[in-house]
């Protein structure tokens, strides 16, 4: 008993959180794809700076809105933020791929399976959420239990069903909570990834991201400010985000231009030198020593050296003794 206790208690630890999940669904897909640990560590780093930042913003002055206003507004952002994305992502596809070569199109409409896939577990998390909640409301509306016939039935089956009904609304609710953070987190490491554009092409990403947080930026300050702060600082604050990944961008450009050869000419495919291919190095293995036949070896065969040689010493068989001579028959 307390072994299935443990190993039932090791699965549940070992199980994918839902922010694991949503972060390993963002993530790349395209095995040849560039990954630069240094734009990496700078684009985590300019993240946790914002994250930060807010932190302090609302740390330091008042809030000018309650804070279930200021949390709906944040998941608004996120609402309309992955909506701006999957604009500008299409568009960007759309164009990208049409400029196109020919030789390259193909190339890109397979690689469309990564935006592909984030999109849909996104509608489809939100179609779970609200036909869900849709239910739930129908159920405790009595609208599709018939609670007056299981009423006339006796006070034991309807305390029966009662019971059956708040367990299965507890285990349903918990259940949209999980699903609502998955959908939640996988929105906005899609956001941060622009629906994983830079699985059909290195550059989109570097290109979307400035036109997606400068939308951003307009949407912030129409809304106007959440914290009781300085114009000045606001402002410096609000500009923060859309500054640092436009300078962020066009250095990972550059980067990418001068480090690995990647261009808007190459990538289209029209002039220029082609695209190069990232593959990442195979591991090295030490040589098997070949066999080296005497007079009547096999050719192309190979010897596996055993504990008592050594590394890349070549094996050579025995030498040919001439047959044996029968000596004369024994005579007393």
């Amino acid at each position: 008993m307390q072994t299935s206790r443990a190993s039932l208690s090791s699965r549940l630890r070992s199980a994918p959180s839902p922010l694991a999940a949503a972060a390993a669904l963002a993530a790349a897909s395209r095995p040849d794809r560039v990954g630069d640990p240094v734009v990496e560590r700078l684009q985590s780093g300019r993240t946790w700076a914002g994250v930060v930042a807010s932190a302090g913003m609302l740390f330091v002055y008042p809030l000018a809105e309650s804070g279930q206003d200021i949390l709906l507004g944040k998941v608004t952002d996120v609402v309309v933020g992955c909506g701006i994305a999957l604009v500008a992502g299409a568009i960007a596809l759309s164009v990208f791929i049409g400029m196109a070569s020919p030789s390259l199109r193909g190339v890109y409409l397979r690689r469309l399976t990564g935006p592909g896939t984030a999109l849909g577990v996104i509608a489809l998390g939100v179609g779970v959420c609200g036909g869900g909640v849709l239910l739930g409301v129908k159920l405790l509306h009595a609208e599709i239990i018939p609670w007056a016939d299981i009423r006339a039935a006796g006070n034991l089956a309807w305390l029966a069903s009662f019971l059956v009904f708040v367990i299965v609304m507890l285990i349903g609710a918990f259940v949209l909570a999980v699903v609502a953070l998955f959908t939640l987190a996988a929105g906005v490491f899609a956001l941060n990834s622009c629906f994983r554009v830079g699985d059909v092409h290195d550059l989109l990403p570097a290109l979307i991201s400035p036109f997606l947080v400068w939308a951003l930026f307009a949407l912030s300050y129409s809304d106007g400010p959440e914290v009781a702060a300085p114009p000045l600082v606001g402002l410096a604050f609000l500009l923060g985000g859309p500054l640092s990944v436009t300078a962020l961008s066009a250095w990972e450009v550059r980067r990418l231009r001068r480090r690995y050869g990647v261009t808007m000419r190459s990538a289209l495919g029209r002039g220029g030198t082609p695209e190069p291919t990232y593959t990442p190095e195979p591991p090295t293995y030490a040589p098997v020593p070949t066999y080296a036949p005497g007079g009547t070896g096999f050719p192309g065969q190979t010897y596996t050296p055993g504990p008592g040689h050594l590394p890349g010493q070549t094996y050579a068989p025995e030498p040919q003794y001439p047959p044996h001579t029968p000596s004369l028959p024994y005579s007393p």
